[in-house]
């Protein structure tokens, strides 16, 4: 069969799909039942683009899954997907702005960083900085007083109102408008206080 450019264009994202559908291991299931757990095991095309950046997790357990919220704090949090979507009550569309040059404005879903931050005993005034940091460890993000007073920077769980994909860091991610989307850190799983 001849491949013509017609039929090129119509195989390369079903290609796509299928080569990154393939490279994922999302493993578990949540008390909430199949809708996050299947979320995590799609791979979809999404309305505003996908840059990698090299973040990516070749396991993520939803069973062992934890934010924790710790460093220098009085109530150190450990939180389940669960926990942390019985905590989000904050939608607000919010541009991402990305190196390359795009920009989006989407509707995100999640905890502002404020509110887990009180929750575990901190304030933007007992804090010198906040290191937000991925799964894979990757490019930790340093989070000022004001950063975290900001009531726009938050730990999204949802953007266009359905749970994160796998492109955007299922299950949990930062928001922080004010800083470009290299920034936004995908698949969350630490924030780190430390005092003044």
């Amino acid at each position: 069969m001849k491949l013509n450019r017609r039929l090129f264009i119509k195989l390369v994202p079903a290609l796509a799909l299928a080569v990154a559908g393939g490279s994922w291991w999302f493993l578990g299931r949540t008390t909430r039942g199949p809708n996050i757990a299947s979320q995590a095991t799609t791979s979809i095309a999404s309305d505003f683009p996908v840059t990698w950046n090299g973040d990516l997790p070749t396991k993520i357990d939803l069973n062992d899954y934890r934010l924790r919220v710790d460093g220098d704090v009085s109530k150190p949090l450990q939180l389940t997907v669960d926990d942390l979507y019985a905590m989000s009550d904050v939608q607000k569309t919010l541009k991402i702005q990305c190196v390359e040059g795009w920009a989006a404005d989407v509707l995100w879903e999640g905890i502002p960083i404020l509110y887990l931050l009180s929750r575990a005993g901190a304030t933007p005034k007992s804090i010198d900085h906040v290191t937000v940091q991925s799964v894979t460890g990757y490019n930790a993000i340093v989070l000022t007083p004001d950063d975290v007073a900001n009531s726009d920077n938050m730990i999204a769980l949802k953007a266009g109102g359905i749970p994160l994909t796998i492109e955007h860091g299922f299950p949990a991610r930062l928001v922080a408008p004010a800083r470009l989307g290299v920034e936004w850190i995908k698949y969350v799983n630490r924030i780190t206080c430390t005092n003044k």
